[in-house]
């Protein structure tokens, strides 16, 4: 039984860690030499792969898109806090789908998946934490 939220949920997901993946993108045009991002897009692949298991098993297609190009990501000296904000998007996003689905299995890729952003947010603030003025709160 086609379950057309789940669909819509399954084919976002895919989008996040195939086309859209920020991680993905900042490894293959060499924008930032981190072993936290090139962790974070060998995780994108790993969970594009459950994806595309989990829609073949339920006989869904899955929209191949044009791979975001993040062309703004070169104005940046230093693009953490922006690959940061893409994340953090990804997470609130997730945690949406993750509640609102109809299908357990796709909820629980979404859980996956957002405890995996979550993880690449924490190490990445740990690596490089932002800057703080003297006496700000």
């Amino acid at each position: 039984m086609k379950r057309p939220l789940a669909l819509r949920h399954l084919r976002r997901m895919h989008e996040m860690v195939t086309s859209a993946s920020i991680c993905q993108v900042v490894g293959d045009r060499a924008l930032l030499q981190s072993p936290i991002l090139e962790r974070g897009a060998a995780n994108d692949r790993a969970m594009a792969e459950e994806i595309v298991s989990l829609a073949r098993e339920r006989e869904w297609s899955l929209d191949e898109r044009k791979p975001y190009q993040w062309q703004l990501m070169a104005n940046y000296s230093d693009p953490r806090p922006r690959i940061v904000r893409i994340l953090e998007r990804d997470v609130f996003e997730l945690d949406g789908i993750a509640r609102d689905t109809d299908d357990d299995d796709v909820g629980a890729l979404a859980a996956q998946l957002r405890n995996e952003r979550r993880t690449t947010i924490r190490e990445l603030m740990h690596e490089h934490p932002p800057l703080s003025l003297p006496g700000a709160k």
